[in-house]
């Protein structure tokens, strides 16, 4: 009697021994295995921490943008509002907890605030001008509120949900706006970008988006605090100034 009890506690010392080296092994294993490594693929188009690939025309940093923002991006490709065949294609299966995962790894990384190329030759003292009134202080004759007015002063961004325009690519600014202009980028109603991109006057969509990828900051600048301003007009679900009655 006293043999088999001796027996099954030395078993039951082993088990629990093998079942804390199991453990360890799957933490190690957790570890090796971080987020970063697994973004591979994003990595390759995006940067490895969001910061952008030199010569990458039509793609965005991520660095330091809202995740809410990233969130939305996301769901977007997945359900079909953005159309990107590379990126439906990597997201098609991801739920929403795993998105969120990606955006929140991409948001905490130091923003991307310089500029992302000079555009010198492409941009003209008319459309410098112009480029700088629309941001500024929009077209109030086609109902086009300012782009400052949105993405804020610095055009760093709004947290939880607006991006900053700093950084950008002007090919792929200028996609967007395309793609938002002609339909084939939606976001949830109401879609205001979709509302101010059909506003734009064509020769605008070029010298913003030129004159945009220009700017930049000394020192990686956040989005601003949620709170911080109202928009001026409906936009998705966030906050926004009420009409004047």
């Amino acid at each position: 009697m006293r043999r088999r009890r001796r027996l099954a506690a030395e078993f039951c010392a082993r088990a629990w021994v093998c079942l804390a080296l199991l453990l360890m092994a799957a933490s190690a294993n957790a570890a090796a295995d971080g987020l970063d490594e697994r973004l591979a693929a994003c990595a390759a188009c995006h940067g490895t921490h969001g910061e952008g690939v030199s010569g990458a025309e039509y793609v965005p940093h991520l660095a330091g943008k809202p995740a809410g923002y990233l969130l939305e991006q996301l769901k977007n490709f997945r359900d079909g509002r953005r159309v990107n065949a590379q990126m439906t294609w990597l997201v098609q299966f991801m739920d929403d907890a795993y998105m969120e995962e990606i955006a929140a790894f991409y948001a905490a990384q130091p923003p991307r605030t310089r500029a992302a190329d000079t555009g010198a030759s492409d941009l003209t003292a008319a459309m410098r001008a112009t480029a700088e009134q629309r941001v500024t202080h929009g077209d109030a004759a086609r109902n086009v509120p300012a782009c400052s007015a949105c993405h804020g002063s610095e055009l760093s961004g709004l947290e939880p949900g607006i991006p900053a325009l700093v950084g950008l690519p002007a090919e792929y600014l200028i996609a967007q706006l395309g793609n938002w202009r002609n339909g084939i980028r939606h976001a949830t109603a109401p879609d205001c970008m979709g509302e101010i991109a059909r506003s734009l006057a064509p020769e605008d969509i070029r010298a913003i988006s030129v004159w945009l990828s220009q700017q930049s900051h000394a020192d990686a600048q956040p989005p601003a605090p949620a709170g911080a301003f109202v928009l001026p007009r409906a936009c998705g679900n966030l906050p926004h100034a009420e009409p004047a009655r």
